[in-house]
């Protein structure tokens, strides 16, 4: 789990696990027309905000270009005939519902083509003309056992199309999710996310949870408190039905995605607090008022 801690003392000190944080927060909020404790909420939200934002994820045109450039050779190795565009999104798409327990795409039912109809007479004693009647039975005719739309025919494209975008958007909210934890954070402290980026359902969900994210104040002593946020996303692994843990390099590496997110987003709130500081200090610096924008 990734965390960033910042505490303020009774007397107005302040301290956190990244050195860079501490020094900004401590000339922040000497420049500041508010008490040290909104200071650091405010900006503690803000890092949590841009963590998120910085925090990796890949875009739709990526993961889309992928999936057409999957291998196209059969289980043995052989190169394969007609339309071949789609086998490598077909099977990873397949390989998926296999996971999650759900039946593949084609070839799971063997479809009725047709009914075979055959008639037969036999003698009823009950009639009185000739005693004669037909019965009816009715047979249906199975086709063979194979996946549909999946040869070169035209219906391939459109088919392929619908069954991909769900697929590409589920990887899509996959590859945003290590950001999530960042998100939760930001609106514990009171900073949410616009329409489009997260669900207010999902961060309910997950705020709070040592495998989502959010944020915690601390009341340490009379005018003590102690800020932190957190990021535990990335532990399970939502492919598979049930959500397993996943192994250790990957939540190894989920961790690394996730600070890279965090220091990119503390980076650049810091950039923001110094041209606050730059800009109340620089008459008396500099014996003029500076535009800081371009700093």
């Amino acid at each position: 789990m990734k965390i960033l801690t910042a505490s303020v003392g009774k007397d107005g000190g302040i301290v956190s696990n990244y050195a860079q944080v501490q020094k900004a927060l401590e000339d922040y909020v000497k420049v500041r027309n508010q008490s040290v404790y909104d200071s650091v909420k405010e900006k503690m939200a803000n890092i949590a905000f841009k963590a998120a934002q910085n925090t990796y994820f890949s875009p739709r045109a990526n993961i889309k270009a992928n999936l057409l450039a999957l291998p196209i050779t059969k289980d043995n190795g052989k190169k394969r005939t007609g339309n071949t565009q789609y086998v490598g999104l077909y099977k990873l798409i397949n390989w998926q519902r296999k996971n999650m327990g759900l039946d593949p795409l084609g070839g799971t039912k063997k479809m009725v083509v047709g009914m075979k109809i055959t008639k037969k007479k036999y003698f009823n004693k009950g009639l009185t003309d000739f005693g004669k009647e037909t019965a009816y039975k009715f047979k249906p005719i199975i086709g063979s056992k194979t996946p549909r739309n999946t040869g070169p025919s035209q219906g391939v494209a459109r088919f392929m199309d619908g069954k991909s975008k769900p697929f590409v958007q589920a990887r899509m909210r996959g590859s945003k999710f290590l950001r999530i934890g960042w998100a939760c954070a930001a609106a514990a402290l009171g900073k949410s996310f616009g329409k489009g980026d997260f669900g207010s359902a999902t961060l309910e969900r997950l705020s709070g949870k040592a495998y989502g994210g959010g944020a915690n104040i601390t009341r340490l002593a009379p005018g003590s408190n102690r800020f932190e946020i957190y990021n535990g996303a990335g532990v399970f692994d939502l492919r598979y039905k049930g959500t397993p843990m996943r192994n250790s390099n990957d939540i190894k590496r989920a961790r690394a995605v996730q600070e890279a997110g965090l220091l990119a987003g503390l980076q650049a709130e810091i950039k923001s607090m110094y041209e606050l500081v730059i800009k109340r200090n620089s008459e008396a610096w500099f014996g003029k008022k500076l535009n800081v924008k371009a700093i």
